[in-house]
């Protein structure tokens, strides 16, 4: 099919061939059930002229009101443009990926920021949360133990 006008054609001849196969033109015309328009009566349909403009079936209403239905889709936005930024740019990490960024076991980042030489935040849940320029901060001031593996001559002795 190239074009709308040839799949229209295809349609009609299919619904010819529906309503006049082995059937009389009484049976033909109980038979059919929708009146299938010609593709130049499809095609030449006027729409310059504008149809019905679709209202929302929710009202738009400003979000100071909290009792109002919110409308589909997203969120509205409680942060600032800074705090995105922020959020983005200096993500909260756990403390596991601290431990993995730092390559110290989980025991010993906690008995860092136990005796504080790392800085940490706790959730409402008491748990550790580390912003990635502190865990960078701490590793440029080497206070880390060591940042590479232990290899196996050094396992060993």
């Amino acid at each position: 099919m190239k074009d709308l006008r040839a799949w229209y054609t295809y349609i009609e001849e299919i619904a010819r061939k529906a309503t006049s196969s082995d059937a009389s033109p009484a049976q033909a015309a109980q038979s059919r059930v929708f009146r299938i328009p010609p593709a130049d009566e499809l095609l030449a349909a006027d729409t310059t002229t504008p149809g019905p403009v679709r209202r929302h079936p929710l009202p738009i209403v400003p979000s100071s009101d909290t009792n109002a239905p919110r409308r589909p889709g997203r969120r509205p936005l409680t942060e600032t443009r800074e705090e995105i930024i922020l959020r983005l740019l200096d993500p909260e990490m756990t403390l596991h990926e601290a431990a993995a960024l730092l390559n110290l076991s989980k025991a010993t980042v906690r008995r860092y920021t136990t005796i504080g030489k790392l800085h940490c935040s706790r959730t409402a849940g008491g748990q550790r949360r580390f912003r990635l320029s502190d865990l960078l901060t701490f590793l440029e001031a080497g206070s880390g133990r060591r940042l590479r593996p232990k290899s196996k001559a050094e396992v060993a002795f």
